[in-house]
């Protein structure tokens, strides 16, 4: 197994690498070893989801026979990382997976608060006229909360006026109140941490 954190000096480590750490495996096995596998994967993930500074992770079998395993897991920190990374822990699982994993690829990533955050943020992919009603659903309860408690103190206002306060209204409304629900909708669709996959 390649190492995690790099050839860095430990104190070095929360200028290099700020914020929590997300470590990304893609690991091609030998597939008369594959059940063998699937067992070690999942003793792996558990400790790793036990280890101090875990923030969860997820391992993904692959859709096709001779692709490879994916294993996704987060730290809080570089610091947490190599403190997994030199357990007596990881050592063990590295000498008895050496011999059913074929290669491996480690991607390790600092930062990625926001990457995750667009994760949930990505909407689900809807035709034009789903888009229409989909969005029209979030904004016409807006609408009827403007024109119920609004509208009556801006009735004597000329059409310009009326127009920005409706707009800022609606436009608030759906950035500061509507948006973060339909946030909480979408992240709700995402893969839970925690979990093998097959």
């Amino acid at each position: 197994m390649p190492e995690l954190t790099g050839p860095f000096e430990t104190g070095k480590l929360p200028k290099i690498a700020r914020g929590a750490v997300t470590v990304a495996i893609a690991r091609t096995i030998d597939p008369a070893h594959r059940e063998e596998f699937e067992e070690w994967a999942a003793a792996i993930l558990e400790a790793v989801n036990a280890a101090p500074g875990s923030l969860g992770g997820t391992v993904l079998a692959p859709a096709e026979p001779g692709d490879p395993y994916h294993m996704v897991f987060r730290f809080k920190d570089a610091l947490h990382l190599r403190q997994w990374e030199r357990s007596e822990t990881r050592q063990r699982f590295r000498d008895t997976g050496e011999r059913f994993i074929v290669s491996e690829k480690i991607t390790v990533t600092a930062g990625t608060e926001e990457f995750f955050d667009a994760l949930g943020d990505v909407p689900k992919k809807r035709s034009p006229l789903g888009r229409f009603f989909f969005d029209l659903a979030w904004v016409y309860p807006v609408a009827v909360l403007f024109t119920l408690v609004l509208a009556p103190y801006i009735g004597r206002l000329d059409v310009m006026s009326r127009v920005l306060i409706s707009t800022v209204f609606i436009g608030a409304t759906s950035k500061w109140a509507t948006e973060p629900v339909r946030r909480w909708f979408r992240r709700r669709r995402m893969l839970p941490q925690g979990k093998v996959t097959r």
